[in-house]
């Protein structure tokens, strides 16, 4: 158990989050079981050490290509338009001139119904950062279309 606690606590320090660092050190864990490897407790440290970080790496990779995959085939350009509703037309334009970053996490949220923390697993940030992101982003449509005449009361 100790070695766990140093394994996962190494693990935060390098900026994995708490509940990734779990389970790859969970990983690490069953692959001594499975490997049933004889390497003496002085070589065993170091070798868990080593498997968790190349463990997180190719988990890392794996989802960065999930990422990828997701973002190509289901965030292109042409799914970002479910609210080509002639009454929101003004509201597509403005959307349309936001930046790539604002106009995902936008459409995301409010017209895909994603949740904050769903959103941060697709994107690979952090559910704080997307808050963050968001807000900005309702604060420069709110600009954008009070700029353009319009007020709270025309968007239904």
């Amino acid at each position: 158990m100790a070695y766990a606690n140093e394994i996962i606590a190494y693990l935060i320090k390098s900026g994995i989050s708490p509940p990734r660092a779990q389970d790859v050190t969970q990983d690490v864990f069953i692959l001594i079981l499975e490997a049933n490897y004889n390497l003496p407790l002085s070589k065993l440290r170091a070798w868990m050490y080593r498997t968790a970080i190349r463990r997180y790496i190719d988990l890392y990779r794996r989802d960065k290509h999930y990422y990828d995959i997701l973002k190509r085939d289901f965030f292109s350009q042409e799914s970002l338009n479910p609210y080509d509703n002639e009454e929101y037309v003004f509201l597509y334009e403005t959307l349309s001139q936001m930046s790539e970053n604002f106009r995902i996490l936008l459409d995301l949220y409010y017209f895909q119904n994603f949740s904050i923390k769903e959103i941060a697993e697709i994107t690979g940030k952090s559910q704080s950062n997307i808050k963050i992101t968001l807000m900005r982003a309702r604060r420069q449509l709110k600009q954008e279309l009070q700029s353009k005449g319009y007020t709270h009361h025309e968007i239904k």
